[in-house]
C-alpha cells in the first residue's frame, strides 16, 4: 500500500462547489493564542492503519499533521503497548495528544496509568458505550461516574472527556441528555469534545454551548458535512468553522481533531490531506 503524499496527489480533487453558513454570524476577531497544531481522529483512517500502521501514520507527517488522537485504547494501541506506541510515533515525529477509550470508573486507574505512559493529555469516552440510557437518571448517573473517572485521570495529569454523537440532542423526560451531562458533570473534572458534525446534525447550534458553558470544550472534532448530509473533506461541505473557531476563547478550545467518516470523494488519506490544506488555508 502507497501511503507517501505522491500517491495521495494522484488523484483528482472532487469538490462539492458550496459552503453554507449554518451558525449566526457574529462579527470577533479569531481569539489569539488559539493552537494550530491539527490532530486527526485515527478512525478517519481504520481501515489503512489495518494494512500499514507505521506508513499510514508517517503519511500523516507527511501530509503536515502534527498528532494523533487514536481510537480504542484499552491500555495499548493496535497490538503495541503504550510506551512501545509512544515510541513510534515520536520517531515519526507525531505526537498522540489523545485517545478514545472505553473507560469506566472500574479501570480507570489502569487506563489513566497507561494513558499517561504514552505521554496522553486527553482521555476520551467516545459515547454511552453501552451504559444505560433510556432516562434521564440513566444520563445522572453516567455524569456521578463521568466525575469519578475524571478525579483519577486528573492524578495522572490527565483531561478527562465525553465525545457526543447527535442522540443526546433527543429530548429524555422533558431534557437533553446533553444538558444533563453538562449540568451534573464537574468542569474541574469532566470536559466535553464538542463533534461539530454530529450537534449541527442534531439541530443544535454550538454557539449557544460556547455561551452557556463557557471553558468546557477543550477539544473539538472538526467534521464536515456535504450535500447528502454524511461527513465530507473539510471545505467542501456547510458547515461555517470560521465563525465557530472565533468562539475558541470561550469555548476553552485547546485542540482541534480532524475528522471523516465517509469517503465519496476520494481515499482516506488524500481526504485526510485536503482537509487540513483547506484549515491551514483558511481558518488559521
Amino acid at each position: 500500500m502507497s501511503t507517501r503524499r505522491e500517491f495521495l496527489r494522484s488523484i483528482p480533487t472532487l469538490s462539492i462547489g458550496f459552503v453554507l453558513p449554518v451558525i449566526s454570524e457574529k462579527t470577533q476577531a479569531q481569539q489569539p493564542g488559539l493552537n494550530r497544531e491539527v490532530g486527526i481522529q485515527l478512525w478517519t483512517l481504520r481501515d489503512a492503519l489495518k494494512e500499514d500502521l507505521t506508513g499510514t501514520l508517517e503519511a500523516l507527517k507527511e501530509a503536515g499533521y502534527s498528532g494523533i488522537e487514536a481510537f480504542g485504547f484499552d491500555g495499548a494501541f493496535y497490538g503495541h503497548s503504550a510506551i512501545e506506541f509512544n515510541s513510534i510515533c515520536a520517531g515519526i515525529g507525531l505526537r498522540i495528544y489523545s485517545s478514545h477509550t472505553a473507560i469506566t470508573f472500574g479501570n480507570a486507574r489502569y487506563i489513566a496509568e497507561k494513558g499517561a505512559e504514552a505521554g496522553l493529555g486527553y482521555l476520551v469516552l467516545p459515547s454511552m458505550m453501552g451504559r444505560a440510557q433510556n432516562t434521564a437518571d440513566d444520563y445522572r448517573k453516567t455524569a456521578y461516574e463521568m466525575n469519578q473517572i475524571g478525579e483519577v485521570c486528573k492524578k495522572f495529569n490527565i483531561c478527562f472527556g465525553y465525545h457526543n454523537h447527535d442522540f443526546e440532542f433527543k429530548p429524555i423526560d422533558g431534557l437533553l441528555p446533553y444538558d444533563i451531562l453538562l449540568h451534573e458533570t464537574d468542569p474541574s473534572l469532566v470536559s466535553f469534545q464538542l463533534d461539530i458534525y454530529w450537534v449541527i446534525k442534531a439541530g443544535a447550534d454550538p454557539i449557544h454551548y460556547f455561551k452557556k458553558h463557557p471553558g468546557r470544550f477543550r477539544t473539538w472534532h472538526i467534521k464536515d458535512m456535504g450535500r447528502d448530509g454524511e461527513s465530507c473533506i473539510i471545505g467542501n461541505g456547510k458547515i461555517d468553522f470560521k465563525n465557530l473557531l472565533a468562539y475558541a476563547g470561550e469555548a476553552g478550545l485547546d485542540r482541534i481533531f480532524v475528522e471523516q467518516e465517509h469517503y465519496s470523494e476520494g481515499l482516506p488519506l488524500y481526504c485526510a490531506e485536503q482537509s487540513l490544506r483547506y484549515i491551514q488555508s483558511n481558518l488559521f
